[in-house]
């Protein structure tokens, strides 16, 4: 009992050289401000939560919203009353003749026209232009050098790359 008297003064001393402290110059004001900054980002949050609920409103409106490929005008049955006959023979009643509805395949895009050659012949480059030159101008010539082309079975080899490594002390 007598230690536990003991540590109660030294803890009450500690405590007792901590309460003369004062809090540093601003601690209040930077204390308020955070707060201020929690509430304009609660407010913030809010406000996206509100837009993202009208959005989505607004586009199952959009989706539900029937759309028709025709014009209401065109659903419309039209009545056709026949051009009086000779002498009013009989009296004919006007006859209701349905509009003809768009069908489907009507409604579909043209297809875009078609390439006579398919991919589409590029420009020549100027190696090319070179080469068929190069024909043009020494037919036999050419002749010979793809006759040795031709014949040469051997696979080509190519010689590995060999770069020396880099020396970081400034000294190449």
């Amino acid at each position: 009992m007598a230690d536990r008297d003991e540590l109660d003064r030294v803890i009450d001393g500690a405590l007792a050289g901590y309460s003369g402290a004062e809090p540093l110059g601003g601690l209040e004001e930077r204390v308020l401000n955070r707060v201020r900054v929690v509430e304009r980002r609660k407010q913030l949050a809010w406000v996206f939560a509100l837009v993202a609920v009208a959005a989505m409103v607004v586009a199952v409106i959009v989706v539900r919203t029937p759309h028709h490929l025709a014009s209401r005008s065109n659903d419309v049955a039209r009545v056709v009353t026949p051009a009086p006959a000779q002498a009013a023979l009989a009296v004919e009643r006007p006859r209701v003749v349905p509009k003809r509805l768009v069908k489907p395949h009507a409604l579909r895009p043209k297809p875009l026209p078609k390439l006579e050659q398919f991919p589409a012949p590029t420009p020549m480059t100027a190696e090319e232009r070179a080469l068929l030159a190069f024909v043009e101008q020494h037919p036999a010539e050419a002749r010979q050098v793809f006759a040795d082309l031709q014949k040469s079975d051997e696979p080509i080899e190519i010689q590995p790359i060999q770069i020396p490594p880099l020396q970081s002390d400034g000294a190449e």
